[in-house]
């Protein structure tokens, strides 16, 4: 009896431990929670997800929300999300009517990149890389007074993505801004 004491003991702490892991940055957006006020409705994301036949043979609607939100809020592998992103974008653009532009045009890559990006791995298109490629060269745009062609590019680089007009592997930061030929680090 009392070889099996140790034994039990380090199951329950094995037990106790993955549970707090589980309870920890890994929650799960239940149907329950409330949703963000700053994102694209739930019903869209929603429709998104009964959509795609094979991502929902292996990921849950409650995983694949909680990917949604961690895209726009943010979370340990990208902390920026899309919503600050966004909001540091337009923060430094001073004509309104362009503002309204920009964040049109902001909104729509980040509903569509989100959709798609919250899938399993093995069923999506879009991935972190590209959305952190497209986040940085939205923002170096800003430094180049170039935001509005940027974002059109991008837009049309997520239309071509998503219908499989191009592969996902030419999607780089020199595609947006290539390096600088006469830059001595390179």
């Amino acid at each position: 009896m009392q070889h099996t004491a140790p034994f039990v003991r380090l199951m329950a702490i094995a037990i106790l431990a993955s549970s707090l892991f589980a309870c920890s940055s890994n929650k799960i957006v239940r149907q329950a929670d409330a949703w963000p006020a700053d994102m694209p409705t739930r019903a869209y994301f929603l429709k998104v997800y009964e959509a795609d036949e094979a991502n929902k043979k292996i990921q849950t609607q409650d995983e694949y929300l909680t990917w949604i939100v961690r895209f726009y809020s943010g979370w340990e592998l990208y902390r920026r999300g899309w919503i600050k992103m966004t909001n540091e974008l337009v923060d430094q653009v001073d004509d309104q009517s362009q503002v309204k532009e920009i964040r049109y045009k902001v909104d729509r890559i980040g509903r569509l990149v989100s959709g798609e990006w919250a899938k399993k791995s093995d069923t999506r298109t879009i991935y972190l890389r590209h959305v952190s490629i497209w986040g940085n060269a939205l923002l170096e745009s800003l430094d180049r007074d170039q935001a509005l062609p940027l974002i059109n590019r991008v837009n049309q680089d997520v239309d071509d993505l998503l219908a499989h007009r191009i592969h996902a592997d030419v999607i780089t930061a020199e595609r947006y801004f290539p390096a600088d030929k006469d830059d001595p680090f390179l």
